[in-house]
């Protein structure tokens, strides 16, 4: 059955699939570039509501939306507590820097782990391994934990559920960007629209500070740190290797954890 009775869509279902001239993450990144913000506000406000949370490897786009006048770098810099020498240089281009690389230089996508849940996962981003060295490998790294909700307090004009992404415990190995993101904190709310291939996800991000509960607040929930775009079909993965990919080597989570909960 693709579609369940109350309204919810399931992945696979054949009527989310657009075929040619539908969405993908590499139009929606386009529109972002383009500032048609109030387009891409109301297909996020309008989306579809899933019956489960997506599953495996997704092709990722994104646009950063911070510029070095927002107001959100010195409340950023308030929180922040690394100490390095690139901070002494200047602090303000830094995490600009930093946000704009994690929002569309060394980004690739996402990862989500199945669950016993289809409601509640974990995964990984696919990002660059290095951010100095240009083609050193994509590996899943910045952890977080995901969530399937009715709706939630900072995307409260959507009319969809929502699905949340928590970066309270982002390390793994760790790597340097994770402990960034220890630092320089996020949170993600995205949602499903129909795509060339499949759902398709536009997502917003926030920075803020999470507690000691894992609960996030955002510094500013008028401004958005990035927009980005995630497909987790075959197609959209196919289309990234063969037409949007560098020649990067990149390492996989294999096998893939069966996350229980």
């Amino acid at each position: 059955m693709s579609k369940k009775k109350s309204g919810r869509h399931s992945h696979g279902d054949p009527s989310l699939r657009t075929g040619e001239g539908g969405l993908t993450v590499w139009t929606l990144q386009r529109m972002a570039q383009e500032k048609q913000f109030d387009e891409l506000d109301k297909l996020f406000n309008n989306g579809l509501t899933m019956a489960a949370l997506p599953v495996g490897l997704a092709a990722g786009t994104a646009v950063p939306t911070v510029g070095f006048g927002s107001s959100l770098i010195p409340k950023v810099l308030d929180n922040l507590t690394i100490q390095s020498k690139y901070l002494e240089v200047d602090s303000k281009q830094f995490v600009q820097n930093l946000l704009c690389s994690l929002a569309g230089r060394v980004w690739r996508g996402k990862v989500f782990f199945p669950s016993n849940n289809k409601s509640a996962s974990e995964g990984r981003n696919r990002v660059r391994k290095s951010l100095v060295l240009p083609r050193s490998p994509i590996v899943p790294m910045a952890r977080f934990e995901t969530m399937l909700l009715d709706r939630d307090p900072l995307a409260a004009d959507a009319t969809s559920n929502v699905v949340v992404l928590n970066y309270a415990h982002p390390e793994t190995k760790p790597y340097w960007i994770e402990m960034i993101l220890n630092e320089v904190q996020v949170y993600d709310v995205q949602v499903a629209v129909r795509g060339k291939y499949g759902p398709i996800f536009l997502g917003k991000t926030w920075l803020g500070t999470y507690d000691k509960k894992g609960q996030f607040t955002a510094l500013d929930p008028g401004q958005l740190t990035a927009r980005y775009f995630l497909d987790f079909n075959e197609g959209a993965l196919k289309e990234q290797r063969e037409e949007h990919w560098d020649g990067s080597e990149e390492e996989f989570v294999d096998p893939m954890p069966h996350v229980k909960n």
